[in-house]
């Protein structure tokens, strides 16, 4: 009997591990990854934990091919296994996602590089184009052949002729990877930075997992601090990740660290090309590569000795994945860390409240960064009250804010107008009062569905007909749908100001962006008008005035974080004024200027604002004080989905301190003509959601044409 069982988890949708034979001589490690007969495709998967199923040798099929040089750890194994229970989602869907391209497990082209042997050189004949390949190689340096090429412009085959002679030794020295400590170039650090870093680079010694958070007002060195963490976990020879929320952040960093460490990082992100793709995934699996940068993606590099993972701007939204598996890398990180004992290294000028809890409760450590480094002093925020202001139709600039732009560019300065509307709803409300039309229901306001002319609550399924009266005030025709767009508020100001250079960046054209972002950085735009991705970490020397139009949108909509992002993103946005010796201002218009968070950017509390949003969560049992998952169906055909939405509500197991809302439309019904209804469930903090929503889902009969995805800890509610 030559052969013997395995159990092999596959990197398909499947929560089953199934068996397969290989060689009884072979030496099986857990973890190894092996390639598979599946059904009619040949799968990737890992050597899985041994079943107990009883089969018979004769039907079971023959392992295809096995790679011992890439063996997922054991804390790796551990890892997979709590993203799939945490996140409700199937072993094998997690699997793909570490394991997501064939290509990446092919051999690697060797990669040489070239010193200069000096002896074997003497006995040679000497020509100019050698002489010019001699003079490149000074103080020991390694080339590749293209690198020889690109700097002496001579041809190949002259120097593969010197290779031929012995001239040219090929050494298997990796430079890019090698961090000479000599070069580093470092920027003093002033006492809170350096107290943060010995706390931070302490945790690194002791090889422990830790959580730190960064929290510094902007402008306030939190790079260079975590840039003294990377620089402690490369001197062990350590891996570091540097996540980001969006790829587009990732070419300041790349020089930053260039500059600061001398080399050249590893930036993980989806246009990479196969070739580079595969090197990178293979040098981070052998320890080679030791610095990496990326998106939430990065998280599932095969790292072989993580030392530190920073989560730069952690509160941030677009850590939350929304296709496929839905998870929150922020999150997903932090047990990253903890799986590998890596220390973890939160950063935020707003920390999320989620972060601020764990803090209170000594989950995390906060090291804090009060001041601005420099002169730079933090910008004076205001609000103009549009009640005050003429509404004139489809116009969205106020006249002060026009006023306060106008002194700017005399003072060839620049202004930021900025807008608050990705992916919401508009807002209805009064134009003379101010109020909104609210749920009688719950908590939540409600949205106009130019679908079927109601107005909706996304929260419990309550509608009304679409009015245009506002019955707090009673004016008639008073209530507008407000939410401008980026091409409209472009239109307006190029119309006010026609001397002026405009430009406009949101996520639909940002292909431009990196050109428009850095002519705004070297003063060659006058006004930049766009969305979020204008908000994140950028430094613009000249930038004096910022005018948020729409500061109410995001405290629409049920969404429980509404208070908490708007909060953040207009803190961000105002950071970016003010970051040299100028005074910075920022303005943001409201119908609202008693809202807690208008109030508090205003008097720039923001710890009070967030004892406030903590005690309503606490009040109604939100999180972090409560847990939430939320389920989305889909079909082409609203009466299936309606009678299938019945059907599950009729089936809510009856679970203390579980409550299940809905079902409602989803506030963007209709993508790409499949319409979507939403449930709810809100529990409490002990109860393990995932077992209720294992309980009750898991044996219901899905009509096939239905999809259902399965949110825990929900961000998006549209």
């Amino acid at each position: 009997d030559k052969m013997k069982k395995i159990s092999v988890l596959l990197a398909t949708n499947s929560d089953k591990a199934y068996q397969y034979l290989v060689p009884a001589d072979f030496n099986i490690k857990k973890g190894m990854i092996v390639k598979a007969p599946f059904r009619s495709r040949e799968l990737f998967g890992i050597i899985w934990d041994d079943s107990d199923e009883k089969i018979e040798k004769s039907k079971l099929k023959e392992i295809i091919d096995y790679y011992p040089q890439f063996i997922f750890s054991n804390d790796r194994i551990k890892f997979i296994k709590f993203m799939s229970n945490y996140n409700y989602s199937n072993l094998g869907k997690i699997l793909k996602l570490f394991i997501p391209q064939s290509y990446l497990l092919e051999k690697k082209k060797p990669y040489l590089k070239y010193r200069f042997d000096e002896k074997n050189y003497e006995k040679i004949r000497k020509t100019s184009s050698r002489d010019r390949i001699k003079k490149v190689f000074i103080n020991d340096k390694c080339f590749s052949l293209k690198e020889i090429v690109d700097e002496t412009k001579v041809s190949r085959s002259v120097i593969r002729d010197l290779i031929n002679k012995k001239c040219l030794a090929p050494s298997s020295f990796r430079g890019e990877l090698d961090i000479n400590f000599k070069n580093i170039s470092k920027v003093d650090l002033n006492d809170h930075q350096k107290k943060s870093r010995d706390k931070i680079n302490k945790s690194i010694s002791d090889n422990k997992y830790n959580c730190f958070l960064i929290d510094g007002v902007t402008g306030s060195g939190k790079t260079e601090v975590y840039f003294e963490a990377v620089e402690k976990s490369l001197s062990k020879k350590k891996q570091s990740l540097i996540l980001l929320p969006e790829i587009s952040l990732t070419a300041d960093l790349f020089k930053r660290i260039e500059s600061r460490f001398g080399i050249k990082p590893v930036m993980w992100h989806s246009n990479l090309s196969k070739g580079k793709r595969k090197d990178i995934w293979q040098d981070i699996f052998t320890g080679d590569s030791k610095l990496i940068i990326g998106a939430r993606s990065s998280l599932f590099l095969p790292f072989k000795n993580l030392g530190l993972i920073v989560v730069d701007e952690e509160h941030d939204i677009t850590y939350k994945q929304q296709e496929g598996v839905i998870y929150n890398a922020r999150d997903m990180a932090i047990s990253l860390g903890f799986h590998e004992m890596a220390t973890v290294v939160l950063v935020s000028a707003t920390p999320s409240l989620e972060t601020i809890y764990n803090i209170n409760k000594g989950k995390y450590s906060k090291l804090s960064l009060p001041k601005r480094i420099g002169k730079a002093k933090l910008p004076l925020i205001n609000f103009i009250d549009m009640r005050d202001e003429d509404y004139k139709n489809q116009e969205w600039i106020s006249e002060a804010l026009k006023g306060e732009i106008k002194k700017s560019l005399l003072n060839n300065e620049q202004a930021l107008i900025f807008l608050n509307r990705r992916g919401y709803a508009p807002l209805t409300l009064c134009r003379k009062c101010g109020s909104r039309l609210e749920c009688p229901k719950c908590d939540s306001y409600l949205v106009e569905h130019k679908y079927n002319l109601k107005l909706i609550c996304h929260q419990c399924g309550f509608s009304i007909k679409s009015t245009k009266d506002c019955n707090s005030c009673n004016s008639k025709n008073s209530l507008i749908a407000y939410g401008p767009g980026v091409e409209r508020v472009t239109e307006e100001i190029k119309s006010y100001f026609p001397n002026s250079r405009v430009e406009s960046l949101s996520s639909d054209n940002s292909t431009k962006s990196n050109k428009i972002l850095s002519d705004m950085k070297n003063g060659l735009v006058d006004i930049l008008v766009g969305t979020q991705i204008i908000s994140k970490g950028h430094h613009f020397p000249s930038l004096t005035c910022v005018g948020v139009i729409d500061a109410d949108l995001g405290m629409a909509n049920g969404d429980l974080r509404a208070a908490e992002r708007t909060y953040q993103l207009l803190h961000q946005v105002a950071g970016r004024a003010g970051r040299e010796d100028r005074e910075g201002k920022a303005f943001l218009q409201t119908y609202f200027p008693n809202h807690p968070v208008i109030q508090s950017l205003i008097k720039g509390t923001r710890d009070e604002f967030i004892e406030t949003e903590l005690s309503i969560r606490k009040k109604n049992k939100l999180p972090p004080y409560g847990k939430l998952a939320s389920i989305i169906l889909s079909d082409k055909d609203e009466e299936k989905i309606i009678s299938f939405c019945t059907v599950l509500k009729r089936n809510v197991p009856s679970v203390k301190d579980v409550s299940v809302l809905g079902p409602a439309p989803a506030s963007i019904t209709k993508v790409r003509g499949r319409l979507r209804y939403r449930f709810l469930v809100k529990a409490n903090k002990n109860i393990n959601i995932q077992k209720f929503l294992y309980l009750w889902t898991n044996n219901l009969k899905k009509p096939s044409s239905i999809r259902m995805s399965i949110d825990i800890d929900p961000y998006y509610f549209l």
